[in-house]
């Protein structure tokens, strides 16, 4: 019997429609898996994406120049190892850095704050009130106050509940200088910002420069000129950027270190990595059991159709094309599947985009680390994932029909025909 693989894909489809109970289970079961699948990594992307948004708005900005004698003690934030000619390498980035970026320079120390009464650590950040709110978001969070005038501080909201200070309280900053003595002054609390990163929002004081050097001596050291690249809409093309630029930068002087995002949220992105290594085990889990559903489906057709096989191949029906028919089947029922789980992970996807799911105030005082306090989790399109998740289904569905296939085209004419 001459046949040809268009005639095998309508025997295929009327015996997938005959059976639609059987179909219509395996199919669903396959649906919800790859559903899942899209959802889970669109919420791991968008936590991703708000977690690094997070650190490059507050805190690390996009790419940070630094002395590379500071990139090595960064966890001391020591005064001494400052920039040596910030103007100048200021004055050298129009020419590295893409169309419109922009920097500002600060300068980080650890210091100690008192309310006259109680005393804890704190990060001082020193900061050019207008340039910096070219660069960072920190302004935009001041809810009580306003930023940046001179003799005053701008506290983190829970470093000043902690201090128990309210707008207009006077409080006293101390720090070490390089040279081992100590010093004080008093500011007054000019402002309080409700941050989204709990360590800063717990131990961050910002000042301006002319009561830091009041505070540590003239001329104040610049131990950082924080760049922000223009926002592009993939977070793997942010940090792409970031990396790109950092490399001119180092190569344009071979003093400095420049840190991208990347860099800095290293042990955040390599977590990143296991998460999603996560979801491909939780996808494969929800297959496999999508296999067994569609390895019944297919070796119950065939039990049923044991008449119709020994028909077909009394008219010449060779076995590999019984194989193909019986794997036609499975493939078909894996695409069912398969196009419902994309179109319902588009309207997960879709909902979470244009929604999200709000944690704020779930946590409480809680230090979420990277996470930002005030989580409103989104998600993000990402066409690979549609399209893993399709290649997915479909691969393992026509793996599950291989062997009742193969069972099948095994069948002897007379042995089926005993059924007639």
């Amino acid at each position: 019997m001459k046949t040809n693989t268009r005639m095998l894909f309508q025997i295929a489809l009327r015996n997938v429609e005959r059976h639609r109970k059987r179909t219509l289970i395996t199919a669903i079961v396959l649906t919800v898996g790859i559903a899942v699948y899209i959802m889970f990594q669109s919420m791991l992307a968008g936590m991703d994406r708000i977690t690094i948004d997070a650190a490059i708005d507050y805190d690390n900005s996009s790419v940070s120049i630094r002395s590379k004698e500071y990139e090595a003690h960064a966890a001391t934030q020591p005064l001494e190892y400052g920039l040596q000619d910030p103007k100048s390498i200021a004055a050298s980035l129009p020419g590295i850095l893409p169309a419109g970026s922009s920097w500002t320079m600060r300068t980080r120390f650890y210091a100690q704050v008192s309310n006259w009464i109680d005393e804890t650590a704190a990060l001082a950040v020193v900061v050019e009130p207008g340039a910096d709110s070219g660069v960072f978001k920190t302004a935009g969070e001041v809810k009580e106050g306003s930023w940046g005038g001179a003799g005053e501080a701008v506290l983190g909201s829970d470093l000043a509940n902690d201090l128990r200070v309210k707008v207009g309280d006077s409080i006293v900053i101390s720090a070490s200088l390089p040279d081992g003595t100590l010093n004080a002054i008093d500011l007054v609390v000019g402002g309080i910002a409700d941050l989204p990163l709990s360590s800063l929002s717990q131990q961050a004081i910002y000042m301006t420069w002319r009561d830091a050097e009041r505070l540590v001596g003239a001329p104040l050291p610049v131990t950082e000129i924080d760049i922000r690249l223009p926002a592009v809409a993939k977070l793997d093309s942010i940090i792409a950027n970031a990396d790109a630029v950092a490399t001119k930068i180092e190569a344009s002087d071979s003093g400095i270190a420049a840190v991208s995002i990347g860099k800095a949220m290293g042990d955040y992105l390599a977590m990143r990595n296991m998460k999603s290594k996560f979801a491909y085990i939780l996808v494969v889990i929800v297959l496999l059991i999508s296999s067994v559903g569609i390895f019944n489906t297919i070796l119950m057709s065939m039990y049923s159709r044991i008449r119709e096989i020994g028909v077909l191949a009394a008219y010449g029906l060779e076995p590999k094309q019984i194989q193909h028919l019986f794997s036609l089947e499975g493939i078909m029922i894996g695409v069912i599947g398969s196009v419902g789980g994309l179109i319902l992970g588009a309207i997960f996807v879709w909902w979470l985009t244009a929604y999200g799911i709000s944690f704020s105030g779930m946590f409480g005082n809680l230090d979420l680390g990277s996470l930002p306090k005030y989580l409103t989790l989104k998600g993000e399109w990402n066409a690979a994932t549609f399209a893993q998740g399709f290649f997915f289904g479909v691969l393992v569905s026509w793996f599950a029909s291989l062997m009742p296939a193969r069972k099948a085209s095994r069948i002897e004419v007379t042995e089926a025909l005993r059924f007639v």
